[in-house]
């Protein structure tokens, strides 16, 4: 599963819109759903990451020109579209800003530099998905772990703010 995310960059060249769309679509399904059977697929951190998978398909589509996937989930960040859902979610949905409010409690540290991705405003969707892309980067890259009560609620926290922006984008492919 991991590996299809980190590759997928290199085969949207090959695929063709539909084929695209079913992929982000099935990610995207089994993210919101889970396996029915598998409880174990209902975790906060399974759903993250298929939900990423979906995320990951759908802005590497977007924008295969840029050099990986901070910068294209930023130029994602900053499409017009996307700060209006972004914000009419901040007004409208109190779990989606409750969940930019528990990343913005302390922020989210980098593991790599001992720094931190902080939100100063939360209509500010750069930051957001700056901590969103943190949270992501420290559980693939083995800093988050279940069981420990802070990382459940960030990866939580970042599932439900994915979930949200993309699915205006993949309502066609349910």
């Amino acid at each position: 599963m991991l590996t299809a995310c980190l590759h997928l960059n290199r085969i949207t060249g090959i695929l063709t819109n539909m084929e695209l769309d079913e992929i982000i679509g099935t990610w995207y399904k089994l993210a919101s759903k889970g396996n029915v059977e598998a409880e174990e697929n209902t975790n906060s951190f399974f759903k993250f990451i298929a939900v990423w998978v979906a995320f990951n398909a759908l802005y590497a589509s977007r924008y295969s020109s840029e050099s990986n996937d901070r910068p294209q989930v930023m130029r994602f960040a900053g499409e017009p579209e996307v700060v209006d859902t972004h914000r009419q979610l901040v007004r409208e949905n109190e779990q989606y800003l409750d969940a930019i409010n528990t990343l913005k409690g302390r922020g989210v540290g980098n593991l790599r530099n001992g720094g931190a991705r902080n939100i100063s405003n939360p209509n500010n969707l750069n930051e957001v998905l700056s901590c969103v892309y943190q949270v992501r980067c420290n559980l693939f890259h083995g800093g988050k772990a279940p069981g420990n009560p802070r990382d459940e609620r960030l990866v939580e926290a970042s599932y439900i703010i994915v979930s949200n922006l993309i699915a205006p984008f993949i309502k066609d492919a349910l």
